[in-house]
């Protein structure tokens, strides 16, 4: 079993946890373990980060307390709630289907089953991922042919802490909750990733190619990192 690295800062103690691909070092909070983490490059020094981080770790933490306080209530998956698609907010139905249909998207309206009561959930994610995955498949096509990049798969992967990610080998995947953004905000993740086909990092020759092709990627970027917190159906 992997032993974590754990840090303590200014009597806090952390879990650091490192990643070839990051650059810099920052603090987040795990909102499973309810305890703060630092992320940080793989070579990067305990001594460094405790540096860095002590002259402002308890503004970062206040900061971070402060937009958990924007943390939306969980679903209950009752009739009149509502749960995003592609940025619109739709009203939930419980209904008794004549077929076996579990979740439907009609007239504005999302029809959920009453048989799937405690699996609600993952109707849910079922249904996202399938209709996230159309979405992608049709908006590839326009920004590979751009960019002149081809990936060599596609995944639809239920992860909270990222919204994309792309492999050495060309593999994309892309995070469920994506399918509740509005299209753009899709659109910026796809381009992204696509991006680090050819540079494998945050460098400014990344940002300088990605803004090439989305002059407004900073803009959108920054609303999906203001708006995020909303887009879940748990």
């Amino acid at each position: 079993m992997d032993v974590k690295e754990t840090l303590s800062i200014n009597s806090m103690d952390f879990e650091v946890r490192r990643s070839i691909r990051r650059k810099r070092i920052s603090v987040g909070l795990d909102p499973t373990a309810g305890a703060f983490y630092i992320a940080a490059p793989t070579r990067i020094s305990a001594g460094e980060i405790s540096r860095t981080l002590l002259p402002q770790i308890d503004e970062l933490i206040k900061r971070i307390k402060k937009s958990e306080n924007r943390i939306t209530p969980p679903h209950m998956y009752e009739s009149g709630e509502k749960f995003f698609f592609k940025g619109v907010e739709y009203p939930l139905k419980r209904v008794i289907f004549k077929d076996k249909s579990s979740l439907r998207l009609e007239d504005g309206t999302f029809y959920i089953a009453d048989n799937t009561s405690g699996s609600e959930k993952e109707t849910f994610e079922t249904w996202y991922k399938r209709a996230l995955y159309e979405e992608i498949l049709g908006l590839l096509p326009k920004w590979t042919k751009i960019i002149k990049v081809n990936p060599t798969s596609i995944n639809i992967k239920t992860v909270k802490s990222i919204w994309g990610s792309c492999s050495a080998k060309g593999s994309l995947t892309f995070s469920t909750r994506l399918a509740l953004v509005p299209t753009e905000l899709l659109e910026y993740v796809i381009v992204h990733e696509l991006c680090h086909m050819r540079h494998m990092d945050h460098s400014a020759a990344f940002w300088k190619e990605l803004s090439g092709y989305m002059s407004d990627c900073r803009e959108r970027r920054k609303c999906l990192r203001e708006s995020g917190y909303l887009y879940k159906w748990w």
